[in-house]
């Protein structure tokens, strides 16, 4: 392996975080918040210096990145970058546990939105915006390094949606994820501007319009104060905030085909009709269930799309129907957000693409019992499936199953009941870490909010929150005998 590859192009990476806690200081200097003026002010000299060094000190690397640097960099990626974003977490002294301050920075850049800060609003709001700064560069790193690394290598079946996204192979590192991070970028931008003009427009106040459009498109479900979304009174900011939810768990490369005039590209996606499919029997579901409590059958069903479009995309937030909320089923949360929404894009879980593979190869060998002898072709939009395609999904939802049953195994070990495990782990995995706070009043033993958990617990779910990004396989792939003996 070339370690120099892979620090030249984590050095990059640093410097755009660097250049991401520009916001954030701006906001503290801004509103006179001495604290995080400090905090920031040292995080930007310290990011942004270990990102030039490394970038200086390997500015020479010249050679083609192989598959096991290009993982590396994968993993390097999500593990080192929180690691610095912890930083303003820490010296600003609101999270003084380097622990929490890990979890709240890793938490954030996987977007999986589970919090330990106890009370939103005696936090400066320059934290705030870190935050959700930090979930919106998480999310569009989500995406830049499927497109980039995972599909091309065919990752848990990923090469089905190899795009023009994924084509950038040039002979360094940086610019293998140069040209899909521009091409992304400047989508992911525009929907970000959209959503806060909207949201904004739609009665909420401009800071918190602003967070909540970067923790919306990045499907992070980070809140920006205590305040629910219903005590906002705004309607028409919950139907925007439905609509960019949806448009954050659609594929990226859908996104730039429509962006570029193909529009024939969203009705020939299947995962967009899996997606609006499984958003409409879910949440008809949960407005049957509210019926009862609200008597309003056009209210029921708005908060009930938008709660399935929040658990499904992975964004985890409340329904503005407080009452909706207290009648949720473990079960269904769990299924939803471990489902997840399409491939490369910012939800997580399984992805849909997976799911409709799985159910058409039970439909193949159905019919092969009818037809032993049949040649029974099975597609997906376009494409074939082979064979070597079925396998890498089979394993990947195999391996995910596994990881989950030992996450939850493990979370209970530490002292949380059974169905506190099972939801803490699947919205851990899933990235989803709000639907944990979502159903934990109506759990039955020990279910401590996310503040509350010991120190192991946390730790547990930090590995949760990774594993769930690479997509396992990746993993797996970077540390097997023979990418080693390679």
């Amino acid at each position: 392996m070339s370690y120099s590859t892979v620090l030249h192009a984590l050095g990059w990476l640093l410097l755009l975080l660097a250049g991401a806690i520009l916001l954030p200081w701006a906001t503290a200097l801004y509103n006179a918040e001495s604290q995080s003026v400090i905090a920031f002010s040292l995080s930007l000299l310290f990011v942004g210096f270990s990102g030039g060094a490394l970038i200086m000190a390997f500015r020479d690397v010249k050679h083609r990145p192989s598959k096991y640097d290009l993982l590396t960099l994968v993993v390097v990626g999500w593990l080192a970058i929180p690691l610095f974003a912890a930083i303003p977490f820490y010296v600003s002294g609101f999270l003084g546990n380097l622990t929490d301050a890990y979890f709240e920075a890793i938490s954030g850049f996987t977007t999986t939105g589970a919090s330990v800060i106890p009370t939103l609003d005696d936090v400066d709001r320059a934290i705030i915006m870190w935050r959700a700064v930090l979930q919106w560069f998480g999310g569009w790193a989500s995406i830049v390094m499927g497109a980039a690394v995972l599909a091309p290598l065919g990752v848990g079946g990923m090469e089905l949606r190899v795009s023009p996204l994924t084509r950038a192979d040039k002979s360094r590192a940086l610019d293998r994820f140069r040209g899909t991070a521009e091409a992304v970028g400047g989508i992911y931008a525009v929907f970000t501007a959209a959503a806060f003009l909207s949201i904004w427009a739609g009665g909420v106040p401009p800071f918190e319009a602003f967070c909540l459009a970067l923790s919306t498109i990045s499907t992070g479900g980070f809140m920006p104060s205590d305040t629910a979304l219903s005590e906002f009174r705004a309607p028409w900011a919950m139907a925007f905030l439905f609509v960019f939810m949806g448009l954050g768990a659609i594929n990226f490369a859908t996104h730039r085909a429509g962006f570029r005039g193909r529009g024939t590209e969203y009705r020939e996606d299947p995962e967009l009709v899996y997606l609006g499919a499984a958003v409409l029997a879910a949440g008809v579901l949960f407005a049957f269930l509210a019926l009862g409590e609200t008597g309003d059958v056009v209210a029921a069903l708005g908060n009930g799309l938008f709660l399935a479009m929040s658990l499904i995309s992975g964004t985890a937030y409340m329904s503005p129907d407080p009452s909706l909320n207290s009648g949720l089923s473990s079960v269904f949360v769990i299924g939803l957000i471990l489902v997840g929404g399409a491939t490369l894009s910012t939800a997580g879980g399984i992805k849909l693409m997976r799911i409709a593979l799985l159910v058409k190869q039970s439909s193949r060998e159905l019919k092969r019992l009818t037809h032993p002898h049949g040649i029974i072709r099975t597609h997906f939009g376009r494409r074939s499936i082979t064979i070597q395609i079925m396998k890498s999904v089979w394993s990947f939802f195999v391996l995910f199953l596994v990881v989950y049953a030992i996450l939850a195994a493990l979370l209970a070990a530490t002292g949380l009941g059974f169905e506190a495990a099972l939801v803490a782990a699947a919205s851990a995995l899933g990235n989803a870490g709000p639907a944990y706070d979502l159903v934990r009043p109506s759990m039955l033993g020990e279910s401590p909010s996310y503040p509350e958990m010991a120190e192991i617990t946390k730790w547990i779910l930090v590995v949760g929150m990774v594993l769930g990004r690479l997509e396992l396989l990746a993993l797996v792939a970077l540390f097997s005998r023979e990418q080693w003996q390679s």
